[in-house]
């Protein structure tokens, strides 16, 4: 890749691996379901903005808007919800370990339910060397163990899944949308099925928010989510869908990164192997460096 490519790529792995740090603080102030609505229906508002301004149009069908709240459901609803509740009692440093599993969920599903998506001999050793490093990440004696304490991870996993199947149905479903219409129709969809929860259960919560609490949701939104998906989509428009694989590769370090120096956070030795062997397994994957042509 150019240099000018390495950098939007990098970029884009550290501002998704700072939305864990983000959810960390606001967890401080706030419930999961009330961070996740924050974060989506101020992106929303911001594209929707920015498509007003630029004065795009684009028709959407009623078949378009359909999957897109079922995209809205997969990709952003479960796994930003769920990964929330899941650091409520595990660190933002591991939780992006084992959301690099998503990648490796894709591989499988997509190889199930897409006929063109072929496990390569790649794929199938860096899935496995992938799933290892899950397991050394949780701890091996503790997979089978659902204790109070540990039952984040379990839910930062079920995001991973269905981050995958989101992957799936916006190959499947959602290529012929622009980019950006597709961005701003998924995060509106995901805001309008979250509003009713939070305007039942959690209403009280958005009235007293404060200049702090609306300050740190709004840089959450914005470079998280914004910011994320203007470099995701330049990255797609100029290189294609396989270097967003390296993007994963930087989320976990990016995180712990960041945890450690505004958190005072410290990773396991489990943990930091487990990175390791996840990252590892990525890389296989990828097929750049070592590259298997055996299919199976």
């Amino acid at each position: 890749m150019e240099n000018r490519i390495w950098f939007l790529v990098i970029s884009l792995g550290v501002l998704w691996g700072s939305s864990f740090l983000f959810v960390e603080i606001l967890l401080q102030y706030l419930n999961p379901i009330t961070i996740v609505f924050l974060r989506v229906s101020i992106a929303s508002a911001v594209l929707i903005s920015f498509i007003v301004a630029s004065k795009q149009t684009y028709p959407l069908s009623v078949s378009d808007l359909i999957s897109l709240l079922i995209m809205g459901f997969f990709n952003n609803v479960i796994p930003f919800t769920f990964i929330t509740i899941g650091q409520q009692t595990t660190t933002g440093g591991l939780a992006s370990i084992l959301n690099a599993n998503t990648s490796i969920l894709t591989i499988l599903l997509a190889a199930i339910l897409i006929p063109s998506e072929k496990l390569t001999l790649n794929r199938i050793i860096g899935v496995f060397i992938g799933l290892i490093g899950v397991m050394i990440a949780i701890g091996y004696q503790n997979i089978f163990q659902f204790l109070e304490n540990s039952i984040g991870k379990y839910f930062i996993l079920l995001a991973t899944v269905s981050y995958a199947f989101a992957s799936i149905w916006a190959k499947l479903k959602l290529t012929h949308l622009p980019s950006l219409i597709a961005a701003a129709g998924m995060l509106t969809m995901s805001s309008l099925i979250l509003s009713p929860f939070v305007i039942i259960y959690h209403s009280n919560e958005l009235l007293n928010i404060n200049v702090t609490i609306l300050l740190w949701s709004v840089l959450f939104a914005v470079l998280c989510s914004v910011i994320a998906y203007f470099l995701y989509f330049k990255i797609l428009e100029s290189t294609g869908a396989g270097n967003l694989l390296i993007c994963t590769i930087i989320i976990p370090p990016s995180a712990i990164i960041l945890d450690a120096f505004v958190l005072g956070q410290v990773i396991l030795l489990t943990e930091f192997i487990g990175m390791i062997v996840i990252i590892l397994g990525l890389i296989i994957l990828d097929g750049r460096i070592f590259n298997l042509k055996n299919e199976a």
